[in-house]
């Protein structure tokens, strides 16, 4: 494809600039300022004005892919088209709001399937790309005047009882969780306040419902790792998407976790970020790498309970120069969780095991080394 100056300059091979210019033209057209189609049951709450939020429910102009989870394998330009197809109704509200609008957008997003909606916009929306660096990308958006909701939504008869019996938002989370409902979904019920005492319930801005799931999900699937019996051998798994390279190790010991970030440009990197917690988990939140941090801990909280094992991780986060437009915190998610859908190397020493971690990484293990919390806590037996 075509390369903007910027681009050629940086030596990349996908332009997102010239790329959201072929897709505006694509999809101005197709703007409406009424739209009638399926909604992917979905919600987006601003946090810009807070208290106040700009809150409202997605509809689609095209056959889209809701779910992140759904994403994995996609390009840029895949992701970024996925994003185009989904109109943005915004409307802004308090935290508590009232209305038909807010009552819609909830049934609508309760549903497990997408619903037909009719929208009606103050105005047609323009085409525009927004991102973030814990969201998915948005796409275009309008203020919000109007929304019926055209056929049934299919409620889940759990989560209709749940909402309605007002239980507290993190036993309700709990038990969603242990109901098979996924990080996805639950985010969205929560971002859309409707779990908890219903006087209590408020509208969560989407980066902070994104983490607070995350963490909440993390933190139930820990107490369950902390009562399996821990690995006895040293595991190694990996994965590489969107220029996100991880590197997960698992080693023998009771349950703690660090993660590593950087960026790698060239025959260098940039400053390495490091977060940890000891087996008894953290308190304070992970301000070094934000959203980032609680995504890939699920991810590897989760792999651990498929192994039916515990363990001392470490991950190894390194963002390559293709990494050209911020996709959100579900890719580094579904990262960590594909790690684990592939083969894992073991090892019988963590010497070996890091020989093999460092072959694929590009800063220097040593590095690495010198900031670890957990990997300083080595025994004689880990060699």
């Amino acid at each position: 494809m075509q390369l903007c100056a910027s681009c050629i300059k940086n030596r990349r091979v996908f332009c997102p600039h010239i790329f959201s210019r072929e897709l505006a033209a694509q999809m101005q057209p197709k703007l409406k300022q009424d739209i009638f189609g399926p909604t992917p049951p979905n919600i987006f709450v601003g946090h810009n004005f807070y208290p106040k939020v700009y809150a409202g429910p997605t509809v689609a102009v095209g056959e889209v892919l809701d779910s992140p989870s759904d994403w994995y394998g996609l390009d840029f330009g895949g992701i970024m088209r996925q994003r185009a197809m989904q109109v943005q109704g915004k409307k802004l509200m308090g935290l508590q709001p009232t209305g038909k609008i807010i009552e819609q957008v909830r049934e609508s997003i309760m549903s497990v399937k997408p619903v037909d909606v009719e929208v009606h916009f103050s105005k047609a929306p323009k085409f525009g790309m927004g991102y973030d660096e814990v969201h998915s990308p948005t796409g275009p958006s309008a203020e919000i005047e109007k929304m019926e909701i055209a056929d049934n939504p299919k409620i889940p008869k759990k989560v209709d009882e749940m909402v309605e019996e007002g239980i507290l938002a993190a036993a309700a989370v709990r038990e969603l969780a242990h109901g098979g409902f996924d990080n996805y979904y639950i985010t969205k019920l929560l971002t859309a306040g409707l779990l908890g005492k219903k006087q209590d319930r408020k509208l969560v801005p989407t980066k902070w419902g994104i983490t607070a799931a995350d963490d909440m999900l993390g933190k139930i699937a820990m107490e369950k790792i902390r009562e399996m019996p821990q690995i006895s051998s040293y595991y190694v798994f990996s994965n590489e998407y969107l220029h996100n390279h991880f590197e997960v190790l698992l080693m023998p010991g009771a349950w703690g976790y660090e993660q590593f970030e950087t960026m790698v440009h060239g025959g260098g990197h940039g400053e390495i970020s490091q977060e940890h917690e000891p087996n008894w988990g953290r308190s304070e939140y992970a301000a070094r790498q934000g959203g980032g941090y609680y995504a890939a801990r699920l991810g590897v909280c989760e792999g651990l309970l498929g192994m039916r094992r515990q363990a001392r991780a470490v991950l190894f986060r390194e963002i390559g120069e293709g990494y050209v437009i911020p996709c959100g915190v579900w890719e580094v998610r579904e990262n960590a969780r594909h790690a684990f859908m592939g083969s894992a190397q073991k090892f019988s020493s963590l010497q070996e095991a890091l020989v093999a971690v460092a072959g694929r990484l590009k800063v220097p293990i040593a590095k690495y080394e010198r900031m670890s919390s957990i990997l300083a806590q080595s025994r004689l037996s880990d060699f």
